[in-house]
């Protein structure tokens, strides 16, 4: 199939999504697709990202709608009005949108980006929600429910987030791991700092701290690449997720392909994906810290014997088979 996945992925360290369509393209390759990051006129299927076609660059809804018709997206299908595509006839290939939930609840405020999705999730032949919450919270703002639709977490690359070879004691200090590319207050930095209080307990964050939260205890390792947080992450008992409202998170999937159990806020997708190799925070953190510590074993069991799940294989085969009934379907 000739894949364009039209997105401008970096190397340096940034944004789930990011990292997520990265490990796609190169596995979708793997499997022998042909995949670019542009369409050209042998382009089949397009996947479009959320609202943006690169870090901070937003999809522009006229270009999307010229490409539905023309298969271009050109300087002048930028000021072209949308009613005036409508008049075409379907020329274009099929489009599927991977949908980045609902940016007003996970940034908790409203931007552009919450305008820009709806309106290209309108011109798309099928849509990937990154989870059910996704679904639900996007149909219930603005999406369309008409939309033939699939559910596809996220997955990451085997050969960068593997498991320790043996998980390290518990016996005299828990060693929890935690991970954000954004300083929003909304990623849960006061949970952590709190956490990192907890006697016994040993907090590291890898990526950029909120600059109105005092870390307290915890131990700043600055933005990381994808290896170096990987190799972090295997020094940890357990990842520490207290973000509200993230569709799918995809420091959860890396750090349960590297074998970590996963403490977890319940909001968002979060509890979806963790399932039961995790344990969500209790009123009490030192309450969430003992349970952590009493199932450890089970936990750490668990995430092993489900670690096919987060891996981008998985994920890119089930993004194959949404290609296919986008082509079947076409509309």
């Amino acid at each position: 199939m000739n894949i364009c996945i039209l997105f401008d992925t970096v190397d340096v360290p940034t944004g789930g999504g990011n990292q997520f369509l990265k490990a796609l393209i190169a596995e979708l390759a793997r499997m022998g697709h042909d995949v670019s990051t542009r369409p050209t006129t042998a382009t089949e299927v397009v996947l479009l990202n959320g609202f943006n076609y690169a870090s901070g660059r937003r999809l522009r809804v006229r270009q999307v709608a010229e490409l539905r018709h023309s298969g271009r997206m050109s300087l002048v299908g930028r000021v072209l009005p949308l009613s005036y595509f409508k008049t075409l006839s379907r020329g274009g290939p099929v489009l599927v949108h991977r949908v980045d939930g609902v940016p007003e609840l996970t940034r908790g405020h409203r931007t552009a980006a919450d305008d820009v999705q709806p309106a290209v999730n309108r011109l798309v032949d099928h849509t990937i929600f990154q989870s059910q919450f996704c679904r639900t919270s996007f149909l219930e703002n603005g999406g369309d429910p008409s939309k033939r639709s699939s559910v596809v977490n996220n997955g990451v690359d085997p050969d960068i987030f593997f498991p320790a070879r043996n998980a390290p004691s518990t016996e005299r200090v828990l060693r929890l791991v935690a991970a954000s590319w954004s300083p929003n207050r909304r990623k849960g930095f006061a949970t952590l700092a709190s956490l990192s209080k907890v006697p016994r307990t040993q907090v590291v964050f890898a990526g950029n701290w909120c600059p109105e939260v005092d870390p307290e205890r915890v131990e700043l390792a600055g933005v990381l690449r994808s290896h170096e947080l990987a190799e972090l992450m295997r020094t940890a008992h357990a990842l520490v997720h207290a973000a509200w409202n993230e569709p799918c998170s995809n420091t959860i999937v890396e750090a349960m392909a590297c074998g970590l159990p996963v403490v977890y806020r319940d909001s968002g997708g979060n509890a979806e994906l963790v399932g039961e190799c995790g344990v969500p925070f209790a009123d009490d953190l030192q309450e969430t810290v003992t349970s952590l510590s009493g199932d450890y074993r089970v936990l750490t069991d668990r995430v092993r014997r489900n670690r096919h799940r987060f891996l981008v294989g998985r994920a890119a085969r089930e993004y194959v088979a949404a290609f296919q009934d986008a082509v079947d379907h076409r509309c």
